[in-house]
């Protein structure tokens, strides 16, 4: 499989249902603490997180993306995977 193919797969079926359901979750907390500036900060950042990868299967569709790229992002998430862990 392609690094590009991978890099789709994991966007679609981990990365942006974590972000979306992370969206829902401080959509959820800031009806209930509307004045709570730190939940507004980390609704832009996920709302920012979700465009920037929107627009990586947007450059995959359209073919524009390269296996160099894939294989960076894919590090990338890789990092960020293992941050995560690294806190819990």
């Amino acid at each position: 499989m392609s690094k590009i193919k991978e890099l789709e797969e994991i966007l679609k079926k981990d990365v942006l249902v974590e972000v979306k359901d992370e969206i829902e979750a401080l959509n959820k907390l800031i009806s209930k603490e509307k004045n709570n500036k730190n939940l507004q900060i980390e609704l832009e950042y996920m709302l920012d997180v979700k465009k920037f990868y929107d627009e990586v299967l947007l450059h995959i569709e359209k073919k524009t993306l390269t296996e160099e790229q894939a294989i960076n992002l894919l590090a990338d998430l890789e990092d960020m995977r293992a941050d995560d862990e690294d806190e819990v």
